[in-house]
């Protein structure tokens, strides 16, 4: 009996650590139509993504003139007056800055309903030349309740090549966001570990057991930054320890350094390392997808259907292509495609310590018009994986839930600027299907790809894919 009761003992023990504690980041959203002046109604038209229930709201605002938050409500409209029930004024003593740069100003919501996607928020004058809008959601650990923790700023004239953040004093184990203004964060990786960097160049702390400032790349003199941290019931936990995938180098093909594909062409990549998934993805103006792919190891090059080959009515097209275990050394690749055009491209380098990179799963849909279409639903088998979302939006988009890689200077999550994305989640077993933003309101194309990690022999692509193997 005492056997039993200890097998049963160990298997809740079992059960609860694979329900580890975390934070989760939901999305990071920018209004991009709000004239200046003292009020924004900032909703789905503009880059809002539908909210999550039970989560934590983050409204910050951006401006030229000394003005504060004076009222946010949760559903746009002219009667709307005052804070909402559940949006509270982050302390102004240290959540207001105002300096010759940039004023900046911060408001939260720990009980906002799920689907919300109408938001005004109102200031206590006219905003000045700059009037910019953020909109940050956060999921406390399950079963937990979230709180304000604390809060600061800081602003430097001087700083340049690296600018700090703000220095907490937290309390519990918190998700702490850094935002910073009047200066830029032009890489992907701009924060200092463990801090994320968002798509559109905000420092992301999921699970932080300090308030330590961090540190952020910077491509100009000077910078004000504001930072916020909220805790849970959950108190101070033990994060769930760092999966076993990493990102070790991207880089993106846009603008000023646009591949011309005739139908070849080459692109230069920070040398690779030994084993480890390069990740290839391609969006054409001209029906054009990739044809085959040399350079850094056997490349895998999907082609059927349901697959990361996708097009959209009018020539718009997206396609991928992967190395399960690269070789090392390689600093360029050769990609030949099936027409002759300028093709923008993403490619990412990612490393585990958890075995050796399989392919896991894909799919790709067409959706009609919305203003948030729906990404690829997954349903992944790795106990890791690492995956990828990819969207073409005639017009481009601004956001992605769930996602929080990469950012692209100038042009958040897309690599191909005002019409493709491609967005990444790592060390997850949730294939849930995202939610990107969508001004135009047009149809688009989405594709879903995920690569798992594990002991085991590497194994090929499953039958039916039509794959191209170089």
């Amino acid at each position: 009996m005492k056997k039993i009761l200890f097998v049963f003992m160990l298997a809740l023990g079992f059960a609860s650590n694979s329900h580890a504690q975390t934070w989760t980041y939901i999305q990071d959203s920018i209004d991009s139509g709000c004239p200046t002046g003292s009020t924004c109604t900032y909703d789905y038209s503009v880059g809002l993504i539908p909210t999550t229930a039970g989560t934590v709201w983050v409204l910050e605002v951006q401006t030229s003139n000394n003005v504060t938050i004076t009222g946010v409500c949760s559903v746009g409209g002219s009667g709307c007056t005052g804070f909402d029930s559940g949006w509270t004024l982050c302390p102004g003593s240290i959540c207001h800055l105002a300096t010759s740069a940039r004023n900046v100003d911060m408001a939260y919501s720990l009980t906002g309903p799920a689907g919300t996607n109408s938001i005004k928020v109102q200031l206590s004058g006219n905003s000045g030349a700059i009037l910019g809008v953020n909109f940050f959601e956060f999921l406390p650990p399950a079963g937990a309740t979230a709180s304000f923790d604390t809060a600061g700023t800081t602003s430097s004239t001087t700083c340049g090549g690296t600018c700090a953040g703000v220095g907490l004093t937290i309390s519990a184990t918190d998700v702490i966001l850094q935002s910073m203004h009047a200066n830029n964060t032009p890489v992907w990786n701009a924060w200092s570990a463990p801090y994320l960097t968002l798509p559109l160049g905000e420092g992301l702390n999921l699970n932080a057991s300090s308030g330590a400032a961090p540190t952020a790349i910077v491509d100009s003199t000077g910078d004000v930054t504001n930072a916020i941290a909220f805790k849970s019931t959950a108190g101070s936990f033990n994060a769930p320890p760092a999966g076993p995938i990493s990102v070790v180098s991207y880089k993106n093909f846009d603008t000023a350094n646009t591949p011309n594909c005739t139908p070849t062409c080459s692109i230069a990549i920070p040398s690779t390392g030994t084993g480890h998934l390069l990740y290839l993805e391609a969006a054409t103006l001209t029906s054009s997808f990739i044809s085959s792919v040399s350079g850094g190891g056997t490349w895998v090059v999907p082609t059927g259907a349901n697959t990361c080959r996708a097009p959209l009515s009018g020539g718009f097209a997206i396609s991928c292509a992967y190395v399960l275990s690269t070789t090392p050394g390689a600093t360029s690749l050769n990609i030949t495609m099936t027409g002759s055009q300028s093709t923008p491209m993403a490619v990412w380098e990612l490393a585990t310590t958890g075995g050796s990179f399989s392919f896991d799963t894909q799919g790709s849909a067409t959706n009609p018009a919305s203003y948030t279409p729906s990404g690829v639903a997954l349903s992944p088998s790795g106990s890791n994986d690492a995956i990828f979302q990819s969207i073409f939006v005639p017009g481009g988009t601004s956001a992605v839930s769930l996602y929080p890689y990469p950012r692209n200077n100038g042009c958040g999550i897309m690599f191909f600027c005002a019409q493709a994305a491609n967005a990444l989640r790592i060390n997850t077993t949730d294939g849930t299907a995202p939610r990107w933003t969508n001004q135009q309101n047009n149809a688009t194309v989405v594709t879903g790809v995920a690569f798992k990690t594990g002991t085991g022999t590497v194994v090929a692509p499953p039958t039916g894919l039509n794959a191209v193997v170089n």
